[in-house]
C-alpha cells in the first residue's frame, strides 16, 4: 500500500469519492473550501492509497497550522474526518502508511474520526480516544414515523407555532448570514457568553454551501417579520443541526420547534437517511426530537511528546475563562 501525494485536489473530487460507504459531507469541495477561507492557515493536502497500482482510497488531511506546528485535523464542527477507502482494506496498514505520512510531511498531531475505523486497531496503533456522544435521529420511514417518534410535548409545541401563524422559508439570499448572526449573538449575551466564531465566518459558511446545495437554510417568521433563522449542513447521506437563534421575545411562540421540523421535513424529502442532531450532552431541546445516542469517538496521535496534553489543557482553561467571563 502507498499513499501519493497529488499536487492539487483531483479533478472531479465530488464524483470520485461518491463511491466510498463512508464518504461524508466533510469530505466534499464545498466544506473543505469553506475550511479554508473561513480559517487562517488551513489548507488541504490530498493523498491517493493505492495497492498493487490500484486505487483503493483517498486522504483529504485538513492541515492546521498553530503554535508552530502544523496538525491533520479538522475543526469541531467537522464529526468526520480521515481516509476514504472501500471497506476491505486492511486498517491496520493504512493506519502504519498515515503514520509514515505524517512523519514524513512533519505533522505534529493526527486526528481521526469516523465509524468506519476499528477502535481496537486505532488503539493498537497508539491513538488515544475522545469520547463523545452524538444524537442521530433516522429519517428513512418517512414524515408519520419521525413525527410518531417526537416527544408528545415536541409536537404539542410545533402545533402551537403553526396556530401562532408562523411560517418558515428557505433562504437563498445572502442576508440570511446576517439575520441569523445577529439573533445568535444577541442569544449568547443573554447568556453571558460570546460567540466563538465571527459574522464573516456565517456568511462564508452560507456562500460555500448553500452555492453547492449543501445547506438548508431557514428563517422565521410571525405576522411577515423574521424573528429567527437556523442553518443545517448535509449531504445526501446525512444532515447535521448547525445551530438555530430566535428573538427571546418569540420563544413562547416556540420558533425553534418548528424550525427543527421543517429541517426534518426537507431531509425526508430529499431522501437523507439520518439527521445529526449533536449531543455531548444532548441538549433538552434535541432530545424531545426522538432517535438515539450514539458513540462519535475522536482519536488522537501526537508526534510531539506532551503535545496533546497541553493542548487540552489549554482549551479546557480556555473554555471555563470564555464561560465565567474572564477572557
Amino acid at each position: 500500500m502507498r499513499l501519493i501525494r497529488q499536487p492539487q485536489r483531483p479533478a472531479e473530487w465530488d464524483k470520485r469519492i461518491r463511491e466510498f460507504p463512508n464518504k461524508s459531507l466533510f469530505h466534499e469541495s464545498a466544506w473543505l473550501d469553506f475550511l479554508i477561507s473561513a480559517y487562517p492557515n488551513t489548507s488541504v493536502d490530498y493523498f491517493e492509497i493505492r495497492r498493487n497500482h490500484a486505487l483503493v482510497g483517498y486522504f483529504c488531511a485538513i492541515r492546521r497550522r498553530k503554535y508552530l506546528f502544523s496538525f491533520w485535523e479538522a475543526p469541531n464542527s467537522c464529526i468526520f474526518m480521515g481516509p476514504l477507502a472501500h471497506p476491505q482494506v486492511n486498517q491496520l496498514e493504512l493506519l502504519h502508511h498515515l503514520v509514515a505520512a505524517c512523519r514524513k510531511e512533519h505533522i505534529a498531531h493526527l486526528t481521526l474520526c469516523d465509524p468506519w475505523l476499528d477502535p481496537n486497531i486505532l488503539e493498537q496503533s497508539g491513538f488515544v480516544p475522545e469520547h463523545q456522544v452524538s444524537q442521530i435521529c433516522p429519517l428513512t420511514d418517512g414524515k408519520d414515523s419521525v413525527w410518531s417518534k417526537m416527544n408528545g410535548t415536541c409536537r404539542t409545541r410545533i402545533r402551537k407555532a403553526e396556530k401562532n401563524g408562523l411560517t418558515v422559508e428557505s433562504a437563498t439570499d445572502p442576508e440570511f448570514a446576517d439575520e441569523f448572526y445577529s439573533y445568535f449573538v444577541t442569544l449568547l449575551a443573554d447568556k453571558g457568553m460570546k460567540p466563538d466564531y465571527g459574522i464573516d465566518h456565517m456568511r462564508k459558511l452560507h456562500a460555500h454551501l448553500g452555492n453547492a446545495d449543501r445547506l438548508f437554510a431557514l428563517r422565521v417568521k410571525h405576522k411577515g417579520q423574521v424573528i429567527g433563522a437556523a442553518y443545517y449542513p448535509h449531504d445526501e447521506r446525512a444532515m447535521y443541526y448547525g445551530d438555530a437563534a430566535c428573538s427571546s421575545e418569540s420563544l413562547p411562540l416556540c420558533p425553534n420547534n418548528l424550525l427543527h421540523w421543517t429541517a426534518m421535513q426537507l431531509a425526508v424529502e430529499r431522501g437523507i437517511p439520518r439527521f445529526y442532531m449533536g449531543g455531548n450532552p444532548p441538549s433538552r431541546f434535541t432530545r424531545k426530537f426522538g432517535g438515539t445516542l450514539q458513540p462519535i469517538t475522536r482519536y488522537h496521535k501526537s508526534f510531539v511528546p506532551l503535545l496533546h496534553q497541553a493542548r487540552t489543557a489549554y482549551q479546557l482553561l480556555k473554555k471555563k475563562s470564555d464561560q465565567t467571563g474572564a477572557l
